[in-house]
């Protein structure tokens, strides 16, 4: 009973595991076990570790360097997107030497061909190959076993741990120099070990890589992905045994170059990231601005020269420095390190000098910052820029008597931007009109730092428009002149068109505090005669409109096709010409032609329709229905064919033989008219046996089409039987089976639809699940 119950619990799991499409360790150990079970040599393969007991071909070395320990790499895209807006901080500074990292960690592993340096020193698992030569003939592919040994036919074993290659060949030869003689020896390196490095602390992978020995530290820290934005760059350690071998120094070798650091590594060594050291910032004329982080003791002017120096417009006399004071609050100290004082005064420098603490922000100023006596002379002048201050120096001087001035200059009034010591500003204005006449009232005296604004009249007065709208090439809104007439304006908007009613054109006017105006203007006159009243002078914001030719079509024409003597398009001459005027003019049906089910399509309809925004009254009026599973099914306004309302259901006999009846249409611009062949027999379609044409009989209705196409089928909706007339005319239900057929009619069949019980509705669902369910319970079983 219980082993029952268990399997049932174990099924139940497997089954849920499976629709979620995940795997619990307990299901995955089962999985494993049962694979083994079923003797998947893939599966059984796949934990075995690597041993190092039989010599390896060159050609099969295994070009993967870097193995990612599992659940130690971060989803793809989501860590170093992290990091890289974490490296940027909100004044637009890099921490400096992370960018280091970007990139896939196999751009950076040990090249597997490159030759070995000659201080490589073996070790277990690497493949050495011995070529002899001369009375002896020999090839040996040896590797070195797990004590560091090579075994060697008739000389035993020789000890290779440690040894560099060049060291090991004068062993060997020492050693086959006792038993052959009069021979060459080369001895090569074939495939190189694999061995085990562990990186740990702030780095972005941490864990375990099993790697080329050819790695060095720099390598392995790639693989890792490279320190976080908490790890250090300056004091990573390199430890074997619990001894630290080395600190590196990051910044040597990005800022120097000096690759010495560069620790080659064994197996087991371990590559340490602390956590980062103090961080101070450098901004403004340095040729690296960034944040670095310093190990202690680092002044100001070693700051600088890890951002590369100061730029040549860096203004040194002046450097501010901002840090946090011993009350919590933000001090900004400024000093002075030009070589000037650098060389006056050696002690005021390094007293300047100060020592950066963690947190520190140095900006460095440039000379176009602080410039010292100048005035600046901005806008409708000739010459604007900045100049040198004079003694005694007034607007005048600065506009040089009026010879900057450009002659669409605004002279009433110009700015004058003083900005004091404290940083406090102040606008005075400036009357250049009295200052050209020689008045001083407002003839200011310059002081440092002074702007002068000079602005021109279209820059004082506002934009001032007429528009125009209608039947021109360009309608728009166009810059208002003085003195502009109605032609003026027609002109810009690229003339009227063809369709142009020029016999009136409207101008609506505003008149501020009135109704607004209405002038009408025969705009033919207007363009035709010079100084016409009719070309009326225009006022600022006047909207003229340009009407069109009531009923104006370049294409006014109809088309005609199928069976008449002269299909093709026809233009219409008179604006009541109706279908039977239209038949006349093409000359009649040919004899084989189908009067009864002329086709006349008129495009407008749809148009028309859609306008009066037919679809959306539907959908404010229609009942939402549900199918079995509670989902809306389409509505009406998103299934219905709009495009079937233009056809027009005529009697074509009635309009061709009374011209005044309603069936004889007065046509329209874009009509279509098709007459088709007279058909063969009466179509029937849907739910029955075949689906074909009958040949047609006169005086049979729908029951003997139907029962000549095999009868209704199982499936048929009798009751919803419809006959389609060849004039476009539809009947349905008795009237379909009482009405007399005629050639080209068809009889259309739908389907019955039936809806399966809710409790019904997933039978196939529930078949599947049972499946899964037996197919767990018997995996189970042979698990047990």
């Amino acid at each position: 009973m219980y082993r029952v119950i268990n399997k049932a619990i174990l099924a139940i799991i497997c089954f849920s595991s499976l629709a979620l499409g995940q795997l619990t360790p307990e299901q995955q150990r089962l999985k494993d076990e049962l694979i083994n079970q079923q003797g998947d040599d893939a599966f059984r393969k796949a934990d075995i570790i690597e041993q190092y007991t039989s010599p390896v071909k060159f050609s099969e070395q295994d070009p993967q360097f870097y193995i990612p320990p599992e659940g130690s790499q971060p989803p793809a895209g989501i860590s170093d997107k992290h990091e890289q807006s974490a490296n940027k901080t909100g004044d637009g500074l890099n921490i400096f030497g992370y960018n280091m990292f970007d990139g896939s960690p196999e751009s950076y592993s040990p090249v597997l061909e490159a030759t070995p340096p000659p201080d490589y020193r073996l070790g277990p698992g690497d493949n050495i190959l011995v070529n002899m030569w001369g009375r002896v003939d020999m090839q040996l592919d040896l590797t070195v076993d797990r004590e560091g040994k090579i075994f060697i036919p008739k000389a035993g074993e020789i000890a290779a741990w440690g040894m560099t290659l060049e060291g090991f060949r004068e062993d060997l030869n020492r050693r086959l120099g006792g038993i052959y003689s009069d021979y060459q020896l080369s001895v090569t390196l074939g495939k190189i070990r694999r061995i085990k490095i562990f990186v740990y602390g702030e780095v972005k992978r941490p864990g375990g890589y099993t790697t080329s020995s050819l790695a060095t530290l720099f390598n392995v820290l790639y693989l890792a992905g490279g320190p976080t934005q908490t790890g250090s760059l300056r004091k990573i350690r390199h430890l074997r045994g619990n001894k630290v071998l080395a600190d590196i120094d990051l910044y040597r070798f990005l800022i120097e170059g000096d690759n010495s650091q560069d620790s080659k590594l064994e197996s087991g060594d371990v590559v340490f990231v602390p956590v980062v050291g103090p961080l101070v910032k450098i901004s403004g004329q340095v040729k690296r601005p960034a944040i670095y982080e310093i190990c202690g003791g680092e002044k100001i002017s070693d700051l600088i020269g890890l951002a590369g120096q100061a730029t040549a417009e860096a203004f040194l006399e002046k450097v501010s420095i901002d840090r946090i004071g011993k009350d919590d609050n933000r001090i900004i100290q400024d000093v002075d390190l030009s070589e000037v004082l650098r060389d006056a005064n050696p002690l005021a420098y390094a007293s300047a000098d100060l020592v950066l603490r963690d947190g520190d922000g140095v900006s460095v100023p440039s000379v176009f910052d602080l410039r010292k006596n100048t005035v600046k002379l901005t806008g409708n002048v000739k010459h604007p820029g900045t100049y040198g201050l004079r003694d005694s120096m007034r607007i005048s001087d600065l506009i040089d008597r009026g010879g900057q001035l450009r002659h669409n200059t605004h002279l009433e009034r110009a700015n004058l931007f003083r900005t004091y010591p404290d940083q406090r500003r102040e606008v005075y204005p400036v009357n250049l009109t009295e200052i050209l006449d020689g008045i001083d009232s407002t003839d200011y005296p310059l002081m440092d730092s002074d702007s002068l604004a000079v602005y021109s009249e279209n820059e004082i007065k506002r934009d001032m428009t007429v528009m125009i709208y209608g039947a021109v090439k360009r309608p728009g809104t166009y810059e208002y002149f003085e003195n502009m007439r109605l032609s003026d304006l027609v002109f810009l908007a690229g003339n009227p068109l063809k369709q142009s009613y020029l016999l009136q054109a409207e101008i609506a006017r505003i008149n501020p505090g009135m109704p607004d105006e209405v002038i009408h203007a025969n705009l033919e006159k207007a363009l035709a005669e010079k100084e016409s009243a009719e070309d009326i002078c225009l006022l600022e914001d006047d909207k003229i409109y340009i009407r069109t030719i009531p009923r104006w079509s370049m294409e006014n024409n109809v088309t005609v096709d199928g069976e008449v003597m002269f299909p093709g398009a026809y233009t219409l001459v008179k604006d009541e010409e109706r279908l039977s005027d239209l038949m006349e003019r093409c000359g009649g049906f040919t004899p084989d032609a189908f009067e009864e089910g002329l086709v006349f399509v008129r495009g407008s309809i749809v148009d028309d329709i859609e306008k009066r925004h037919v679809r959306s009254i539907l959908a404010s009026t229609e009942t939402t229905l549900l199918d079995s599973l509670n989902r809306p099914l389409p509505k009406l306004d998103q299934t219905v064919d709009l495009r079937g309302a233009n056809r027009i259901i005529i009697n074509v006999r009635e309009a061709l033989k009374n011209s005044k009846s309603p069936d004889n249409v007065t046509l329209q611009r874009g009509d279509y008219i098709y007459v088709p062949r007279r058909p063969a027999g009466v179509q029937v379609l849907g739910a029955v046996a075949m689906n074909g044409t009958i040949v047609f009989k006169k005086g049979r209705n729908a029951d003997y089409y139907i029962k000549a196409s095999g009868g209704f089928s199982k499936n048929a909706d009798k009751g919803q039987t419809r006959l389609a007339k060849s004039s476009g005319r539809v009947l349905s239900g008795g009237h379909a089976f009482q009405t007399t057929i005629e050639p080209g009619d068809m009889v259309l069949v739908p389907q019955k639809v039936k809806r399966d019980k809710y409790w019904l509705k997933s039978g196939t669902s529930i078949a599947a699940i049972t499946s899964s369910v037996l197919t767990a319970i018997l995996v189970v079983d042979r698990l047990r």
